[in-house]
């Protein structure tokens, strides 16, 4: 079977199993970006996705692999709304087109929390190109890191919204196609793969620094503090309440309930996960 997910630091615990641990072999792993994924899961070139969250609602008869999520409960560093110092007033925003679901809930935080009527302008995501053409960018996963937050106006997109909403944000989630064969039996993997990747952070942190040069002690911080990995009640809550939002807004054309698999672990093989 193949599978899909992005190789952004915040979405690699959820995948180093299948590409350095025990389900190295399990699967054939397609990394794109957030955005692709979820084309490759509507095409179905793949059975699993690590989709943006607002495509759940886009792309019919999926299931979502339950307890699993790239999350914030506080400031998630990683997906950000930046202006130049000298810039008051938000007039346009160039929205990055490797993201679906930070681009819908910026509309709703400049929109609906901020009062604002800016024009978006989809982007390749360069920040200084993004600042040159418009007054505001929105930029996301890795490339975020990178960017030295005294030298901008910053608005963190989760914390905004957790102010706003009270509850968590769900950026992403392992999703499949509900015609996928033996995917009850499967999804218990996906979670034993969690279990590994969250226990291998130091490992995926000192792997990264060096390819983002960026501080390792940052980036394990980042991984154990700024992102969460579950989906629980309240994770749950604050995904139905961002979806009703983007049905008010008309940002998807209807309102999907939420479906999880059937967690099936009675012939899922144990994964080791200590290290």
């Amino acid at each position: 079977m193949k599978i899909s997910f992005s190789p952004f630091l915040n979405s690699v615990p959820l995948g180093w199993s299948f590409i350095h641990g025990p389900l190295k072999s399990s699967f054939e792993v397609i990394l794109s970006s957030p955005a692709n994924c979820a084309d490759l899961l509507a095409r179905g070139e793949v059975e699993v996705g690590l989709i943006p969250s607002i495509e759940y609602q886009r792309i019919p008869k999926l299931q979502i692999i339950p307890g699993i999520s790239v999350a914030s409960t506080s400031r998630v560093r990683s997906v950000l709304l930046v202006q130049r110092r000298e810039v008051e007033e938000v007039r346009s925003v160039a929205l990055d087109t490797s993201s679906r679901t930070s681009v819908v809930l910026a509309k709703l935080l400049l929109e609906l929390r901020m009062g604002l009527k800016p024009r978006y302008i989809p982007h390749p995501p360069d920040l200084d190109v993004m600042l040159r053409n418009c007054d505001a960018a929105i930029v996301i996963g890795d490339r975020a890191l990178q960017i030295a937050l005294e030298d901008f106006r910053i608005t963190d997109l989760a914390e905004a919204w957790i102010e706003w909403q009270h509850r968590p944000f769900v950026f992403a989630l392992w999703a499949c196609r509900s015609d996928t064969s033996h995917a009850g039996e499967f999804a218990g993997i996906f979670k034993q793969a969690k279990e590994y990747g969250l226990a291998s952070r130091p490992q995926i942190a000192a792997s990264y620094a060096e390819s983002l040069s960026l501080p390792e002690p940052f980036l394990l911080k980042y991984l154990s503090e700024n992102v969460d990995y579950d989906l629980g009640p309240s994770h749950i809550e604050g995904l139905s309440r961002f979806y009703a939002l983007a049905r008010e807004k008309d940002l998807i054309a209807e309102l999907r309930p939420v479906r999880f698999l059937n967690l099936d672990t009675s012939n899922t093989p144990a994964v080791t996960t200590t290290r």
